[in-house]
């Protein structure tokens, strides 16, 4: 059947990858970085291999079955969260009709990024690392339909003229003492930034993210994260660093995209991230799948797209919103949300993460 490209081995190529392998092409993945893993490959990050836990809605099975991948073993069941709203603190379960599980991002052996491509070489997807592609030339060499997921890079954002905006961070680290008995996550919502920062806590180490879209971090926002972690949960983390982000693909109303010029697009690149809370693992994995589809049946792939991105733009002027008014707008509609949670989210919060793409799809 041929040779089949797929750039970028994240979430989204290598769900990509092994079903086009599993179609019967020869597949080839080109990933820049020198291995596996994602950021963990080339982030400063100290002493310590960069780890993040990523918290996402998933229901293990459909997504089993929609994408013929059982990421069971990366995932680690979580219960709920603390959040701390300008101050204010909400301590949320999640329904059992959400299921919601923490993941590994990174290139130790029990990421989910690990567990993917260990299912990838077992399929026959060959791959090759150390293979940038920064420009124009570079994409235009690739062949017709190749599957471009590509991440938060922004070369391929420029390259391509997909929209975009930046994305500032300051990140911590440090490895957890055995008797830490704390949330797994922790969410902080104040006037620092107008997204959010948040701690996670996966297989001993512990991760936390403070980060902006569009403007930079002040000087005063991170001195204020570690702090309020320490004060609040008794948590000190011994590395921070500045962190480039990359991009976020919320540049415009139009992002998700499937098609591109010649090329099929997956994940980030394909706008698959919710524009306000940026869940990412769910649209990954289930883009991924649509973009093998795509290669032989692009109208089908077209069809499946739009459906699971079907209310993207809602998402999308809900986070517009929330700038224009910030920070009285974020204050009120996080502090409204988290302290009417016990009300609404037995019947009401696994409609309310419409928002994910593909969430109540698949």
């Amino acid at each position: 059947m041929g040779e089949k490209i797929v750039v970028g081995a994240g979430l989204a190529g290598l769900t990509a990858a092994i079903n086009l392998r599993r179609l019967g092409y020869e597949v080839r993945v080109l990933e820049r970085r020198d291995g596996i893993g994602g950021p963990a490959r080339d982030m400063p990050t100290g002493e310590l291999t960069y780890v993040m836990a990523d918290g996402t809605p998933l229901d293990l099975k459909r997504i089993e079955d929609y994408t013929g991948i059982d990421i069971s073993p990366a995932c680690e069941p979580l219960e709920g969260t603390r959040i701390y709203s300008f101050g204010k603190r909400f301590d949320t379960r999640f329904p059992p009709n959400v299921p919601a599980y923490l993941v590994e991002r990174g290139s130790r052996s029990a990421s989910l990024d690990m567990h993917l491509y260990r299912i990838a070489v077992e399929e026959g997807v060959r791959f090759e690392f150390n293979h940038p592609l920064r420009t124009r030339r570079d994409f235009e060499a690739l062949p017709p339909r190749s599957i471009l997921a590509t991440g938060l890079f922004r070369d391929a954002f420029q390259a391509l003229g997909i929209p975009f905006v930046p994305v500032y961070g300051f990140f911590g680290q440090g490895m957890l003492p055995e008797e830490y008995r704390g949330p797994k996550v922790i969410l902080y919502m104040d006037r620092y930034t107008w997204d959010y920062a948040f701690f996670s806590t996966i297989h001993g180490v512990a991760g936390a993210l403070l980060f902006q879209r569009k403007r930079p971090l002040t000087a005063e926002a991170k001195r204020w994260f570690p702090e309020r972690l320490a004060r609040d949960e008794g948590l000190e983390l011994p590395e921070w660093h500045e962190l480039d982000v990359g991009v976020l693909p919320m540049g415009s109303f139009s992002n998700p995209r499937l098609f591109h010029e010649r090329f099929i697009l997956a994940g980030t690149l394909a706008g698959a991230q919710d524009p306000v809370l940026l869940f990412g693992v769910h649209g990954a994995l289930v883009t991924g799948r649509i973009a093998a589809t795509a290669v032989d049946d692009p109208e089908a792939g077209y069809r499946e797209f739009r459906k699971v991105n079907r209310f993207w733009r809602l998402s999308y002027l809900n986070r517009r919103l929330i700038e224009a008014t910030f920070p009285l707008g974020l204050k009120v509609i996080s502090r409204a949300g988290f302290g009417l949670y016990p009300l609404y989210a037995p019947f009401a919060l696994r409609y309310a993460f419409l928002i994910v793409p593909g969430w109540l799809r698949i």
